[in-house]
């Protein structure tokens, strides 16, 4: 018999019987890539860790309106925290450095408005402020928290903005433009309401005024009227994006039964108002979170988002490739849903993650997922929120 002589490391050698050889090499193979797989979260938090200015800030070399780091720096710092401490070591003194590179910049209770020419999504910004300072922060955070809470609350298109309840923006929250005068709305999304409910949920400062006011947006988005027979025949439990910045509704048009358009359905925004009716923890949405769940369950491709078609203007289906994913993991966590999705996420991720440990998508430059720091902030979010994958 012909024998190989293997190596097995220090000074031990081996010796196999050279057919073995092949089943030898596959197998280590396999250990090999068991390692790297369990490795993908690790290498994406060192990349972002690594990427950290001296000043405690993410400030983005790909898109000049993040490089002042503001909203950059508190997602990005958000995301990393989210990472349970028994799947990743965060170092002390960065996550310091991050906190108070936000804190230094927060004015009059907003995050996002340092720049005198360059707004930096301060409603955005300030609400994932917000969620740090009330989740990581020290008492001596007590005034910011209340500041940010009472701007957030007063940024909600309401009366007190001078919006009236048949308004279509009524109860929603958008970018957080400083020159709008009453009864202005500017840019109203779904993205925005979502981050802001949660973040005013999670530091307790959420009434029910605010709540239900709310709740009347998202079920406008989520074409739900009980009162209007049209709309009730196109309503499916998806949501679209905006009743008033309509360019950033991404699924298309579809017809009811009337011939009548409406704006359809599509994954990303679900999943968002999902999370939003979520957090609002009203008896009443409960069956309108049914309803998203059930659509999320009957839509459940994953490599791209469903409902947005493949012939869209500027291909969005793939320009939020690493969006969708992020938000369709927390989605699924908060649903308790079961199946292969976790493996499917995290299949999906060990393929585009870059040797370096990041992620980018060169088809994302409209929702800036060119930026491997925000490409990489969306791969975390979904890869923790897959963690008790087996």
């Amino acid at each position: 018999m012909i024998y190989s002589k293997e190596y097995t490391g220090g000074n031990q050698w081996k010796w196999l019987p050279l057919f073995l050889l092949p089943l030898f090499m596959f197998v280590g193979g396999c250990q090999e890539t068991n390692v790297k797989k369990e490795d993908t979260l690790r290498k994406a938090c060192d990349y972002l860790w690594g990427q950290q200015a001296e000043d405690g800030g993410w400030h983005s070399q790909t898109h000049s309106i993040l490089r002042g780091g503001e909203s950059l720096t508190a997602f990005i710092l958000w995301s990393l925290l989210e990472v349970p401490e028994s799947l990743y070591k965060h170092s002390a003194d960065r996550k310091r450095k991050g906190l108070d590179f936000i804190r230094n910049h927060i004015k009059d209770g907003r995050l996002g408005l340092s720049n005198p020419v360059i707004v930096d999504y301060p409603n955005y910004a300030t609400a994932y402020a917000l969620r740090l300072l009330s989740q990581f922060g020290n008492t001596g955070d007590s005034m910011l928290i209340s500041e940010m809470g009472d701007y957030l609350l007063k940024q909600q298109f309401t009366e007190q903005r001078g919006i009236t309840r048949t308004h279509p923006a009524y109860g929603a929250w958008g970018f957080g433009e400083t020159n709008l005068i009453p009864g202005r709305h500017g840019h109203v999304d779904l993205s925005h309401t979502r981050r802001v409910l949660e973040a005013l949920a999670q530091a307790n400062l959420l009434t029910n005024e605010p709540k239900t006011k709310a709740f009347q947006f998202l079920k406008v988005l989520q074409k739900d009227s009980t009162d209007n027979p049209v709309t009730r025949t196109v309503f499916d439990g998806g949501f679209y994006a905006s009743s008033v910045t309509v360019g950033t509704n991404k699924g298309g048009f579809a017809r009811t039964l009337i011939d009548t358009l409406f704006f359809a359905s599509y994954a990303t925004t679900t999943c968002d108002g999902l999370m939003a009716l979520k957090a609002l923890e009203l008896d009443l949405a409960k069956p309108n979170i049914e309803a998203a769940e059930k659509w999320l369950i009957d839509h459940k491709q994953l490599e791209l988002p469903e409902g947005i078609p493949e012939d869209s203007p500027g291909r969005w289906d793939e320009v939020m490739k690493f969006y969708h994913l992020a938000v369709r993991a927390e989605a699924f966590k908060a649903m308790g849903h079961s199946g292969n999705w976790k493996t499917k996420i995290k299949t999906i991720l060990q393929r585009e993650q870059q040797d370096n440990g990041s992620f980018f998508n060169p088809m994302g430059a409209a929702n800036k997922e060119d930026d491997p720091l925000l490409a990489t902030a969306f791969a975390i979010i979904a890869l923790s929120n897959i963690q008790d994958m087996q």
